[in-house]
């Protein structure tokens, strides 16, 4: 089994750096339930086998805390709390306490560094998109990481090509073995041209835009999170991928304010 599932953990070096990364406007979609109170949905994935997970920060700044859940893999309903939410990256982190032997761990170097995509590179991720349409069912993709600017400076984003629509924010992003290289938040139907761009765009099924692992690092050593990271790099079939990305996610749920 793989460090991912298995639920090795290794040091993840800091990379603290001081910016204002852009911040996309909220790209959840509200609906109204069956009281009338307005329900916002988004996707988060755990991280660590404490069963803390990461989603987008507009995912959860508007929702009234003591209503956050995250349905899961099993079908199970878990009560969640915000840990933190970044004021640099549209990131936060959220805590349920369940454990599970099955999470997220990022990509690392043989020496312990953060590992992000240089070039082209396939990916696949698992996100509720359009989660009323869909009936809540995850829908996993496959895309591209595609070269947009200089993934080792700030604010550490990097563009994709992948179908993803509202309800997949905070969706994890991963590699051929499986593991984290980025978090999806924001997109569009034409290419932005530069990170302030990202403030009014909506989802398309075209461009899509992630924080890549050096914004997760940073976040989770600002904030002294418990990261999970994988070094030992293997190639898996495109099927245990997809069911892994499915199992490590899960729908969020709360009413605003």
């Amino acid at each position: 089994m793989l460090g991912f599932a298995q639920g090795r953990q290794e040091p993840v070096p800091p990379r603290l750096v001081s910016l204002d990364a852009p911040v996309s406007e909220s790209k959840t979609r509200p609906a109204k339930n069956d009281a009338g109170r307005v329900v916002v949905f988004g996707t988060a994935f755990f991280y660590n086998e404490g069963g803390d997970m990461f989603t987008n920060r507009h995912v959860v700044e508007k929702c009234n805390p003591r209503t956050i859940r995250v349905r899961i893999d099993s079908g199970a309903w878990l009560q969640a709390t915000v840990i933190t939410k970044s004021d640099r990256y549209d990131l936060a982190a959220l805590s349920t306490k369940h454990h599970t032997d099955v999470f997220g761990a990022i990509r690392i170097t043989a020496d312990g560094h953060v590992l992000t995509p240089d070039g082209i590179e396939d990916i696949f991720s698992a996100g509720f998109s359009s989660p009323l349409e869909r009936k809540f069912k995850v829908t996993p993709t496959w895309g591209q990481v595609e070269p947009w600017g200089n993934p080792q400076q700030p604010p550490y984003i990097q563009r994709m090509r992948m179908a993803a629509y509202p309800g997949a924010s905070g969706s994890a992003v991963l590699d051929y073995a499986g593991l984290v290289v980025g978090i999806l938040f924001a997109g569009s139907v034409a290419p932005a041209t530069a990170p302030e761009n990202l403030r009014s765009i909506g989802y398309g099924d075209k461009w899509i835009y992630l924080y890549n692992t050096n914004a997760v690092v940073s976040f989770a050593n600002e904030n002294n999170l418990h990261l999970s990271a994988w070094r030992h790099w293997r190639r898996q079939d495109p099927s245990f991928i997809m069911a892994h990305a499915e199992t490590i996610s899960g729908l969020v749920m709360c009413e605003y304010h």
